[in-house]
């Protein structure tokens, strides 16, 4: 793809369209709740559990920045690593879903100087610390809290059945993204190069044989490189994925404790890995419209949560990237603009 192309799509103008989703369904959903607002006394209590909050919004980016830098193999400092992991949480924001910020992610480390062949492979070792952290932690509360933490209350029987469904399907699906991505990455990357090879040798993608040739000639020295990585890098890997996917979904714990005295902490969370799933087949961009509509429902039985806690909730892990990539991304292009070809 054309570098020209990749830019346009990361363009600030687009962090309207999700903003605009998402503040329209906000209003139409949870307006009577928002007309209170100016009544909320805000304790030092709840202050504290906003800056908790926000605190644990920073450790999240600093944990994944630190993950970047390690899986970088010290190509990144930590000022690119974070540029990456902001611009990466940024494209995340303005593309569907279902179609998530992977490939762009792919061009911002490539933009910062990382081959191509490297670049996919450092994005698939972070998916690949992703998924981990998924497969461990789901059977870790099922063991903990039991299958029903993961299940809304007060749903229809359809309903129910239906999520429990999606919830089991969605974890197998992660458990077999798990494996493949270990299988290319690290299992047999010689024979993924042969099958992309064999792929590109078609006659019409034959044009593009000779770039596939370097990216995977690219690819095999990156796979090797990771192959090659201590186990304490890998260890370190693995806390900061935990530590950041941790800190991601403890947000909104923090944003409830401005409104209750006690959270229900284990299963808020476990209701958030359901709510995952649900958000990853999203079409709109970062979910933008559904996950506001979505939370509150899911967390049925463990949580009331109105307008204003879904407002907060969605400031932290959303709009707040979609603000910090409109600001960064000019100066990110202009300073890079040497890096790539």
């Amino acid at each position: 793809m054309h570098n020209e192309e990749e830019v346009d799509k990361i363009k600030p103008w687009k962090a309207l369209i999700p903003t605009i989703i998402g503040l329209v369904v906000v209003y139409y959903l949870y307006s009577e709740d928002l007309k209170g607002v100016g009544e909320i006394v805000f304790t030092s209590k709840a202050m504290l559990a906003l800056a908790g909050a926000v605190g644990l919004l920073v450790v999240r980016d600093i944990a994944y920045t630190a993950r970047v830098k390690l899986l970088s193999m010290g190509e990144f400092s930590w000022k690119s690593s974070l540029y990456v992991v902001l611009l990466w949480e940024f494209a995340s924001a303005i593309t569907p879903s279902v179609i998530g910020g992977s490939p762009i992610a792919i061009y911002l480390m490539k933009r910062e100087g990382m081959t191509l062949g490297r670049s996919v492979a450092t994005v698939l070792a972070t998916s690949l610390m992703d998924e981990f952290f998924y497969v461990l932690v789901v059977p870790f509360l099922v063991i903990t809290i039991g299958m029903e933490a993961f299940i809304p209350a007060d749903l229809s029987s359809t309903a129910e059945l239906g999520l429990r469904a999606m919830f089991l399907t969605g974890y197998g699906i992660h458990v077999v993204i798990t494996i493949l991505i270990m299988f290319v990455l690290f299992i047999a990357p010689s024979a993924t190069r042969s099958a992309f090879m064999k792929i590109c040798r078609l006659p019409f993608l034959k044009r593009w044989e000779s770039k596939a040739v370097v990216l995977t000639e690219e690819w095999m020295l990156a796979s090797e490189s990771l192959k090659g990585a201590t186990k304490v890098m890998w260890i370190k890997v693995l806390c900061v994925t935990l530590v950041s996917w941790t800190a991601r979904f403890m947000i909104l714990n923090a944003v409830l404790y401005i409104f209750f005295d006690s959270v229900q902490n284990l299963e808020v969370f476990a209701r958030q890995l359901s709510l995952w799933i649900a958000l990853l087949v999203s079409p709109t961009p970062g979910a933008s419209g559904i996950a506001e509509y979505s939370l509150p429902v899911f967390m049925q039985g463990v949580a009331v949560v109105g307008g204003v806690a879904v407002v907060i909730w969605r400031m932290l892990t959303y709009f707040v990237y979609l603000i910090i990539g409109s600001l960064l991304l000019p100066n990110w292009l202009a300073r890079t603009a040497g890096k790539i070809d």
